[in-house]
Formats: C-alpha cells, structure tokens, sequence
C-alpha cells in the first residue's frame, strides 16, 4: 500500500487569503502585535504553532504559556468562524479535492492522510465552510508539532495505525508552498505541488517535479503519484 499526504490550505482549499487575515487579527487582538507587513517565509516553521511561538519570542520576549497559545487558537478560531459565515465566498474546495480524496479512499493500492500547518480547530472550520470533509482520513496538524516535518510523520504514523501496515511501499507529499517543498525534500519525500492561483509560488522552480493546477483529472493525479520525486537540491 501507499500513502498520499495532502496539505489543506492552498492545496485542498483555497483559503490561504482568509486564514491569513484571520491570523494577523487574531495576533493583534491578543498580543497587541502587528503582522500585517510580515512575510511567513521569514519564519523558522511556518504552521500555525510555530509562527505563534516565534511570535512571543520577538515581540514579548519570552515563550507563551499554555493557556496564551489556546487563547490566541480560539480567537483566530472564532474570527474564522465569523468569516464563514460572513463571506462564504473566501473558502471553497480547489477543484476536484473532494472527488479525488474520494476516488483515491476507494482505491486498493492508495491510503490517504492529512498533514497541516493549520491548528486542528481552525482547520476544522476552513473543512466545513469549503466543503470538504476528511473526518475518517487520518490527520496531524499543528498541534502535533511546530515543524511541518514533524506533523508529516505524525500524519504517517496514524495511517499506519488505521490501516494496520507495518511501512508504505511509497508516500509522497502534496503542498502549495514553499514550505511544504522543503519538508518533503527534507524527509526524502516525493512531493507533488499545486498551484492553483497565478500568484503563487512557482513550485517547479524550487524543486519540485510535478506541479498540478487543481484535481479535476484524476488520471493525471494518480500518473503523478506514480512519477513524483524527491524535490531537487538546487530546485
């Protein structure tokens, strides 16, 4: 058996724009702390988690407490929430993500997880107002870890657990962002990206071999799964 790997925003859905300026006000109306010129390349572990911690240690000074982290998740939480159901126009599926999750479940030879920078709750409510729903596909996020490498492995030990395997014959990863090249390359992943806006970020140059618009194609999705290859070092 092998195992497909999907990042959520940006790659399952396009959300990258909402999450971010949920994010930046959640940070501001917590801490007090303005991100809304700061660039989450400039960040050591881009996921919700580790850009929280590194928050604290810039601004403030010192590592967050427990409880400050939880406060600041169920602020940016709730002002995802309220955009839902504001603006539900901001969250919508890339195209094709559900049928393919869909199709790739039913497949004998494909096991399917979730692995995301996001925290849990706040994913949670990205899913549901994109229409998507992944509550039996084994998932990590950034509660699990602040690396995105770390959720990664987090996502793969629990679908070993659901589906009883010992080891994957094959596993590749499918990201949007740079970020997400970087963990594959660095867990000597295969990694398939997507670019579903033109401004985003032209994945083939850093590394990676195959880049898909949306999922729309399904036999060209699984032709890439197939074909994917660990992102090159000079990518």
């Amino acid at each position: 058996m092998q195992l497909a790997i999907f990042d959520i925003d940006g790659t399952l859905a396009n959300t990258n724009p909402v999450d971010a300026r949920c994010y930046v006000r959640a940070v501001h109306d917590e801490l007090g702390v303005d991100l809304s010129n700061a660039r989450w390349s400039d960040f050591t572990f881009v996921t919700d988690s580790g850009i929280s911690v590194q928050v604290f240690e810039r601004h403030l000074g010192r590592a967050p407490a427990a409880a400050e982290l939880l406060r600041l998740q169920q602020r940016f939480r709730d002002l995802l929430a309220q955009a839902a159901g504001e603006r539900p126009e901001s969250f919508s599926e890339v195209p094709g993500a559900s049928r393919a999750l869909r199709r790739l479940r039913d497949d004998p030879e494909w096991a399917v997880a979730i692995a995301t920078g996001s925290w849990r709750a706040c994913a949670v409510v990205k899913l549901h107002a994109a229409g998507l729903d992944i509550d039996d596909i084994p998932a990590a996020f950034a509660d699990d870890g602040l690396a995105r490498e770390d959720i990664l492995n987090a996502a793969q030990a629990r679908a070993l657990e659901v589906h009883g395997q010992t080891r994957f014959a094959r596993v590749v990863s499918i990201g949007d962002a740079p970020w997400d090249v970087q963990a594959a390359r660095r867990l000597g992943l295969p990694f398939i990206g997507v670019r579903a806006h033109r401004d985003a970020a032209p994945l083939d140059e850093l590394g990676a071999s195959h880049v898909l618009c949306d999922f729309t194609d399904f036999d060209l999705l699984r032709r890439y799964l197939a074909e994917a290859r660990v992102p090159r070092v000079d990518g």
